[in-house]
């Protein structure tokens, strides 16, 4: 009896100090799967520096990691993460509020919670429910606080997608060339992706051809990943281009084969897909009914993505007047104007 009570003592001594330790350890959790235990002794933009146990050192390159739970942060920071992986920003931010009254001794933990609040309202000003300038603000502040943050690519990339936004193309092509710079081909390609993005907006469509040309370029012919997606990305992109300058049918035809190779599950590839596939048929004469059929099924299919809904619903409602259908035409533009009032889409 004695030697099982001891035994069992030993058991729960031990479990206790593994549970102590842990709770003294930053935890990086990795992607696809895994994580890395220990102690961050060097932080920069690109990459993390963790001791680890008997004297194990390791260097985490930023685009392997899927969050950081620092040693000593609030409990509540999990419940963010949470919240922000599932798109429920307002409970983010209001547990964001509660741990922002805390002591927070490490500044990590500090910069998390100005990136995660910076995070929530940015993507809610995005969907057309907050302030962009205002969302703005918050993020700009964070990335010219934080360029040895391990959000600052990130940031950088969503402050350029809140300059677009609010019409500064200039600003947007700036933030967007740090994320193109970063080592790895899928940032590269990201930032090249939206640099094209921007000069389309623009209506620069030799420059945005360039730009979307050299991403088809860095990804070849790789496997599935992010390679591929940013791949089929930039063929809309380019899609859009050749449409814009008198290549119509090519640029039809590239999207159908984007759509054909896309996963049904990509809404959001999708949702862009069948928005440069109305956008073309909107360059050829007598394919409104192509156009308004593309748009309708952003509308009806994949309307996740909230902007993207909403530049497909003000595209709608003018396409529904031009086919003569006046009802259609009213009822996409309320519900534009309802769901999403701090869009472009909305204002124009």
């Amino acid at each position: 009896m004695r030697a099982t009570v001891t035994v069992l003592t030993l058991t729960l001594f031990l479990l206790a100090a593994r549970h102590a330790q842990a709770a003294d350890d930053d935890t990086i959790r990795l992607k696809p799967s895994g994580s890395a235990v220990g102690t961050i002794s060097k932080m920069s933009s690109t990459e993390i520096s963790l001791n680890m146990a008997a004297g194990q050192h390791r260097v985490i390159p930023v685009n392997e990691i899927e969050t950081i739970m620092f040693a000593g942060e609030p409990a509540e920071m999990r419940q963010v993460r949470t919240h922000i992986g599932n798109g429920n920003y307002e409970n983010a931010l209001n547990t964001l509020d509660k741990i922002a009254t805390m002591q927070l001794p490490r500044e990590e933990v500090q910069r998390d919670v100005k990136f995660y609040t910076a995070l929530c309202r940015s993507r809610i000003a995005l969907a057309g429910g907050g302030d962009i300038g205002k969302a703005g603000g918050l993020m700009r502040q964070f990335v010219n606080e934080s360029t040895q943050n391990y959000h600052y690519l990130q940031a950088a990339e969503i402050l350029g997608d809140l300059f677009a936004a609010f019409g500064r193309f200039d600003l947007a092509y700036e933030q967007y060339a740090h994320v193109e710079r970063a080592p790895w081909p899928d940032y590269k390609m990201r930032g090249g992706v939206a640099k094209g993005r921007v000069l389309a907006a623009q209506k620069k469509f030799p420059e945005a051809l360039i730009a979307f040309e050299a991403v088809i370029k860095l990804a070849g012919d790789g496997p599935q990943g992010p390679a591929a997606t940013q791949k089929l990305a930039a063929e809309l992109g380019k899609a859009i281009c050749l449409a814009n300058t008198e290549q119509v049918d090519e640029g039809i035809k590239l999207v159908q084969q984007v759509i054909e190779a896309a996963s049904p599950e990509d809404n959001e590839l999708n949702a862009r897909a069948y928005l440069a596939l109305g956008n073309c048929y909107k360059q050829k004469a007598d394919s409104v009914k192509d156009a308004r059929d593309a748009f309708l099924h952003v509308d009806l299919l994949y309307f996740q993505n909230r902007e993207l809904h909403a530049e497909a619903l003000f595209n709608l409602a003018k396409l529904f007047n031009e086919t003569g259908h006046p009802e259609d035409a009213s009822k996409a533009t309320q519900v534009l104007r309802e769901r999403y009032p701090g869009t472009v889409w909305a204002k124009n």
